[in-house]
């Protein structure tokens, strides 16, 4: 009874209040035209940064697929053994190529001292035990310095025993005799073309139609030498094969001088150098040379690791530099890297004294990788490598010393094996780069390194972020 008489009073109630129309209950006083402009512009900016927030997901989710794909894959360098043992032509053993700290790899047990003449006579004045370790001494005559390879008992095989040994003040450059490797991609780092497919560029933001144009202009201008001008141009590479069918060595097309900077009868490697050197000057029905006048002083301090790998000690190279800056070449290509260390930095400032302009290849350790030397080296030029659409290499190492890109992906080239074919890396890149430097300094001798610079990156083809970025450093090095 009490529910029943509830309900009716609420509904008296509500037939007591008066009626009013729906339009008067929900009427709102009219925003002002300020407020209005102010709420559209508060939507449009969330709009935009929701965008740049799932580009942001996109680069990283690329970036992601990436490593991820790198990790999948055949890398000869994690398959190196803890100790591979260098023989020579007759098979015996010379000396053994080992891992040592921090993953890198060296001479096991050498060590090298960077120093003058009358700073070795004081040392072995206050260290006359030091004379007993000495495999050997080099003059670097271009440089004024001399080179002298120890070998250390293992209770000495570290840098701070030896700096307790050494007097810091007389052995100022003191390093391992570290080993460094070649930068292309070999057999063991090919993939199928359904892994290919995701080695889509890690780009900042869209190709623009100028970008777009780029592409096209450099797809059209691999037929395109570089200059015509007489060029002299040094490397340190492999060995290169003198009798390619794509090599054509004449007065009037290719003068190659070669130098062998491995010792104890070592046999030399002639995959990597013979690549890059058709980079340079390859000449057939399917390759046209970026010189087609050229000088290539070539010094060969690579020995096979394995089937797949080359690997220089820092000895060879600081001798095969030696050499090269005494044929009076100004230009020299270093499609190798490998750790820093205070003799190799020391000696790559010296060479910038004399005007000697280094161009190496920045690695192909991948976005994630520690930067790499000597291209790391304020004094080099460092190269990175792109494919035909502007795509930058997947395993390409990144960072603020990245200086230039160019075409390294999928390049064809001439092969040890007589024959020519496809090869990838950042040591591709390098010799674009290269000729490009050589062709400025023989039309133009008095150029510095900081002109070169300048003016390289008035003539590159910006991509990712405005200006130099750790993707493409500067720009894309093209063929004129």
């Amino acid at each position: 009874m009490r529910t029943m008489t509830a309900y009716s009073l609420a509904l008296l109630s509500l037939t007591l209040i008066p009626l009013v129309s729906y339009g008067q209950l929900l009427s709102v006083p009219a925003l002002p035209a300020a407020v209005i402009d102010k709420l559209d512009q508060s939507v449009s900016r969330s709009a935009e940064r929701l965008q740049a927030l799932k580009q942001q997901r996109l680069l990283e989710q690329q970036l992601q697929q990436t490593l991820a794909l790198k990790a999948t894959l055949l890398d000869p360098l994690l398959q190196l053994p803890a100790v591979v043992p260098v023989l020579n032509s007759a098979g015996q053993p010379v000396w053994n190529d080992i891992e040592v700290e921090h993953g890198l790899r060296a001479v096991e047990r050498e060590w090298l001292l960077l120093i003058s003449i009358a700073q070795w006579q004081q040392l072995l004045t206050t260290t006359p035990e030091l004379e007993m370790y000495v495999q050997s001494r080099t003059e670097l005559a271009m440089l004024g310095l001399q080179l002298v390879k120890i070998q250390v008992p293992i209770e000495l095989d570290s840098v701070d025993a030896l700096r307790y040994t050494l007097p810091t003040l007389l052995a100022p450059y003191l390093s391992r005799n570290y080993i460094y490797q070649s930068q292309a991609a070999n057999q063991a780092n090919t993939v199928t073309d359904a892994q290919a497919s995701t080695e889509t560029a890690i780009q900042v933001g869209k190709a623009t139609t100028d970008q777009i144009t780029a592409v096209q202009q450099v797809v059209s201008s691999e037929t395109t030498a570089m200059c015509d001008r007489p060029i002299r141009l040094g490397m340190i590479d492999t060995a290169i094969v003198p009798r390619h069918k794509a090599l054509h060595i004449a007065e009037d097309r290719l003068v190659l001088i070669q130098q062998n900077f491995l010792t104890d009868d070592i046999p030399s490697s002639y995959s990597h150098g013979t690549a890059v050197a058709g980079v340079l000057a390859g000449n057939n029905d399917q390759l046209k040379p970026l010189l087609p006048s050229l000088t290539l002083y070539s010094a060969g301090a690579f020995y096979a690791q394995n089937a797949y790998q080359q690997g220089a000690t820092l000895d060879s190279i600081l001798q095969a530099l030696n050499w090269l800056v005494g044929q009076q070449v100004r230009v020299i290509n270093m499609s190798l890297t490998g750790p820093d260390n205070p003799i190799l930095h020391e000696v790559v400032s010296r060479l910038a004294e004399t005007k000697t302009i280094l161009v190496a290849a920045a690695g192909n350790g991948g976005p994630a990788a520690k930067p790499l030397y000597p291209a790391a080296y304020s004094d080099v030029i460092a190269v990175t490598a792109v494919d035909k659409q502007l795509g930058l290499y997947r395993w390409a190492n990144q960072g603020d010393y990245i200086d230039f890109a160019a075409q390294g992906v999928k390049v064809l080239t001439t092969r040890a094996d007589g024959s020519v074919g496809i090869e990838s890396g950042t040591s591709m890149a390098t010799p674009v780069v290269s000729a490009k430097v050589a062709c400025m300094l023989a039309a133009t001798p008095e150029l510095l390194l900081e002109q070169v610079l300048l003016q390289l990156q008035q003539q590159v083809i910006d991509l990712g972020a405005p200006g130099k970025d750790p993707q493409f450093g500067y720009g894309v090095v093209t063929r004129p």
